[in-house]
């Protein structure tokens, strides 16, 4: 009966300790698990300040693991399928509510407020969801995106390289997101003073 009780008593020290260290592990050590999802809610418009493009693209960024984790910045890649073009726009500012209740005054030059995009810091067990501004680089007359256009737009991720080898071997990249939109009619002189063309989203956004 002394064998058996002390086998009772050692395996559950071994329970308690394996317990304690998947505990340790998911509330202290796990590796930041970042995951994200796009809102349907994407809206189009121009800045007159340089006719550049602007995709507004409401997002969330989760992080289910235990230590914080970092987003240095995010890429859209845009395809016109109706004239099979293809470009990558910048995550350049991010935008609250005043953005989108003000206009633009070129003349005056008067902007929407708007802040730039800095890396996002996303600790253990949170998330950060806000308005991302894709702009595209350069600007110019011609371009990408057209009224009664067919859109393709992939969103990915860039975070810091791993800094060590386990980290590098439980590292785990978040998936890129594609999301399908049609572009309804607008007034390019609407759009530059501050009007927003809201996408029809067909698939893709959560």
């Amino acid at each position: 009966m002394q064998g058996r009780g002390n086998w009772i008593a050692a395996a559950a020290s071994g329970l308690a300790l394996i317990g304690s260290a998947v505990s340790l592990w998911e509330t202290a050590l796990k590796q930041p698990q970042i995951t994200f999802y796009v809102s349907e809610n994407i809206q189009y418009t121009r800045d007159p300040f340089g006719s550049f493009e602007v995709l507004a693209v409401p997002i969330t960024i989760v992080n289910s693991g235990a230590r914080d984790g970092a987003v240095l910045s995010l890429q859209l890649d845009v395809k016109n399928v109706t004239t099979d073009r293809t470009e990558r726009f910048r995550s350049a500012y991010t935008a609250d509510a005043q953005y989108f209740g003000s206009r633009e005054d070129f003349a005056a030059r008067i902007k929407r407020p708007k802040a730039p995009f800095a890396p996002l810091s996303i600790a253990g067990r949170s998330a950060f969801t806000g308005t991302i501004l894709f702009y595209r680089p350069g600007g110019g007359e011609k371009q990408l995106i057209e009224a009664s256009s067919a859109l393709e737009m992939t969103l990915t991720l860039v975070i810091p390289p791993p800094n060590n080898q386990l980290d590098k071997m439980l590292a785990a990249l978040p998936n890129p997101v594609t999301v399908k939109a049609m572009v309804p009619s607008f007034l390019p002189g609407a759009l530059l003073s501050g009007e927003n063309a809201p996408l029809n989203v067909t698939a893709g956004a959560y």
